[in-house]
């Protein structure tokens, strides 16, 4: 079979020359944009040099300020230098300090002008102690807020300062790290709401613990080491309506609850109990 190579004609050859000079210009183009953009980079009018740390109170904000400015050192692909203000790593850096301080529920950073970088944290608030056993608060205690996450060891305390609870992690063990997820946000509020009514309604003893098994079942002890049983899934202002009629009925009525081995409201309008004997 022969092979004939025709020669280019005059059109595809001035089409061929016309997108080449194209690609000429636009190569320029964008060398001279991306000079123009990396010595903007370098003007002195956006590049950080102050860093305002907000918020902080347990967690020195001098040691934010210093590791803000280790993300704000050095440069992108050797180029262009990170602590210029409209490419300096803002999710980056609100990430690691979440990462490097449980105790913070969040933080935000932003720019507060061209010169400065304003870092506003939040710190969480103790509302309990998760406990490795409601039976042993002393012996690995953590601070807890008020919607379940675990964040930092708490010390051992004299005498009963937060209600303290046990029960699974949701997302692993106290070992992987802090901070950790005791029941759901919206669990936890409602249960230790319910177990402070509950404690209030019997002024002469105090709640010690609170365990939560894997089935889901609530053991409220108290001082006296009289039991309180009830379902997780319950709703509370049921569980708190039956556990004061209990409180009002024959057995329980005029007596201490230390004269009782548990009361049990997993079951309904059923209630079972038993006395010490």
């Amino acid at each position: 079979m022969a092979r004939l190579e025709l020669p280019e004609s005059r059109l595809r050859a001035r089409k061929r020359r016309h997108r080449l000079r194209i690609g000429i210009v636009l190569g320029v183009f964008v060398l001279l944009l991306s000079g123009g953009l990396i010595g903007a980079a370098y003007i002195p009018a956006v590049r950080i040099s102050a860093v305002s740390v907000t918020g902080a109170q347990t967690i020195p904000p001098g040691t934010i300020e210093t590791q803000v400015r280790e993300h704000l050192a050095g440069k992108y692909l050797w180029v262009l230098p990170k602590d210029t203000i409209f490419i300096y790593p803002k999710v980056r850096i609100a990430d690691d300090l979440l990462a490097a301080y449980p105790s913070l529920a969040s933080v935000d950073v932003h720019a507060v002008d061209f010169h400065t970088v304003g870092v506003a944290v939040v710190e969480r608030v103790p509302r309990a102690l998760w406990c490795t056993s409601s039976e042993a608060p002393s012996a690995e205690c953590y601070f807890m807020d008020e919607n379940g996450v675990v964040y930092a060891p708490a010390p051992v305390f004299s005498s009963p300062v937060y209600s303290v609870y046990a029960g699974a992690l949701e997302n692993g063990m106290i070992t992987d790290g802090l901070p950790k997820q005791f029941l759901g946000p919206g669990q936890f509020s409602a249960l230790s709401a319910l177990v402070d009514a509950i404690g209030q309604k019997v002024p002469n003893d105090s709640v010690r613990g609170t365990d939560i098994n894997r089935d889901g079942d609530v053991i409220v002890r108290f001082e006296s080491n009289f039991l309180l049983e009830f379902a997780l899934a319950d709703e509370g202002g049921d569980l708190f309506e039956r556990f004061t009629l209990a409180l009002t009925s024959a057995p329980f009525k005029d007596r201490a609850l230390g004269d009782f081995q548990y009361l049990d409201l997993r079951f309904g309008d059923k209630l079972y109990y038993k006395e010490r004997q």
